[in-house]
């Protein structure tokens, strides 16, 4: 493999820009459009690609992607700040420098949560969307099971990821190896094959010796993930002060061939969340609004963008 080559389709005809950002430069895609600025941003490990097939369901907005600080093609720390501050920061840097106006936000799993961020700091926010990003680290969102517990089955899942991508650097063989089985997982979870290859593409940076870097590095995982520790969805809800959008995607993750320790903590995880949502349509503070695809799992707006595209317009757009 001599390079990564771009994926040929139409949304590469969009400007691709570089914004200067407090930890390098940030990788950012226009798409344009008609209707009010919206900003989304992408989940961990994965890169602005991952709103190709949602895009076209995003009708009346001025889209604008960009890949998180260490993802794809922007700059990764070099302090491995990977705070909700640092996210924030690089969010202001793309809204700055497009000059967009007071843009919505829009943000899948980590992405969401940085959009959730956003609205807790923004109260004029016209409006802010979490796709599927209800997890965190807190041990109240793993009911029947101890803190203890959940601190250590946490910290054995996070390192088993890691080695899973490690090493940082690998060779053109690894790197085609990687990009195969992006292949595969596409077909496990229904998503599209050349997407996924191509987001795959665009998480190896070339090195000069011919080798290649993943983005982010194996080694970056704890930093990336370490936000999450004192984290939990449900209170960032409550103190977002503008209009708010949770989807969750209705298919149950499949964990019988997780290890068992891992399977009971993501047993107990989605408990928390369904207690969690329970709770917010009980409870939940004004101009919030929870909604369920029951056809699409975590990866919602690549299994249905149809359907998620309805109702982010219904919210973004009344």
């Amino acid at each position: 493999m001599s390079h990564a080559p771009h994926l040929h389709a139409p949304h590469l005809h969009a400007p691709h820009l570089r914004v200067s950002g407090p930890a390098g430069d940030i990788a950012v895609a226009d798409h344009g459009g008609d209707g009010p600025d919206v900003v989304l941003c992408h989940g961990a490990n994965r890169t602005l690609l991952d709103w190709e097939r949602l895009r076209p369901h995003l009708t009346g907005m001025r889209l604008v992607s960009y890949d998180l600080r260490g993802h794809g093609r922007s700059d990764p720390p070099a302090d491995e700040d990977y705070s909700w501050a640092a996210h924030l920061a690089d969010l202001d840097a793309v809204t700055e420098t497009l000059a967009l106006d007071n843009p919505r936000v829009i943000g899948h799993s980590l992405g969401g949560m940085i959009a959730l961020c956003h609205g807790q700091r923004r109260p004029d926010c016209p409006g802010v969307v979490d796709l599927d990003g209800l997890g965190g680290g807190r041990p109240e969102l793993y009911p029947g099971l101890d803190a203890e517990v959940v601190a250590e089955r946490r910290a054995q899942q996070l390192a088993a990821h890691s080695a899973a991508l490690a090493p940082d650097v690998i060779d053109a063989g690894q790197a085609e190896l990687a990009v195969e089985r992006a292949r595969q997982a596409a077909a496990v979870y229904g998503l599209d094959a050349a997407l996924e290859e191509a987001g795959a593409r665009r998480s190896l940076q070339r090195l000069e010796d011919g080798r290649y870097r993943r983005k982010p590095a194996g080694s970056a995982q704890a930093a990336l993930m370490a936000p999450l520790e004192d984290w939990d969805t449900f209170t960032a809800v409550r103190e977002a002060a503008c209009p708010t959008l949770l989807v969750q995607g209705g298919r149950t993750p499949p964990l019988d061939r997780l290890p068992a320790p891992f399977r009971e903590l993501s047993e107990a995880l989605v408990a928390g969340v369904r207690n969690g949502l329970e709770a917010l349509r009980e409870d939940g503070p004004p101009g919030l609004r929870i909604a369920r695809v029951q056809e699409a799992g975590h990866m919602l707006h690549l299994q249905a963008p149809a359907e998620v595209g309805r109702l982010v317009r219904e919210f973004l757009l009344p």
